[in-house]
């Protein structure tokens, strides 16, 4: 069994391992970097921390807004660094026992997702941190 946390951006359901995930803030001020990679909204200041914000709504083209204050930032950690990554509201937490369908089977070539998990209201794309960026975008962050 595998439990995530479920988060909104825009119409669409993501989750993200519980393993991964250290804290969920309200969203604060994301100052731009203009050479950010594409995946990149910005970055922060986490407790003293410079952390990069990873921005699902640009990853996966979704309609670009402003963020609200009702917005969130999820404290995750990947195998390189740690990152917020930003969302619309969380929804909880699903503990998942099924075979989860792994992305390459239904969205060839994507990056950022390890699967997807199918349920009665929709899908939910499980995000993967450590494949969110690009090669060469994530050696612009290590720079």
């Amino acid at each position: 069994m595998a439990e995530f946390l479920l988060f909104m951006v825009d119409t669409q359901q993501f989750g993200l391992p519980v393993t991964s995930v250290d804290h969920v803030i309200r969203m604060v001020m994301i100052t731009p970097i203009l050479s950010a990679p594409a995946g990149v909204a910005g970055i922060i200041n986490y407790h003293g921390v410079v952390l990069p914000v990873f921005s699902i709504r640009s990853r996966f083209s979704f309609p670009d807004r402003s963020p609200l204050l009702s917005d969130v930032l999820i404290i995750s950690k990947t195998m390189n660094r740690n990152v917020a990554l930003s969302g619309d509201q969380v929804l909880g937490v699903l503990d998942f026992s099924e075979e989860i369908t792994q992305a390459d089977e239904v969205l060839p070539g994507i990056t950022g997702v390890r699967g997807v998990i199918r349920t009665g209201e929709g899908m939910i794309l499980i995000t993967d941190l450590d494949q969110f960026l690009l090669p060469d975008e994530d050696r612009l962050l290590t720079r």
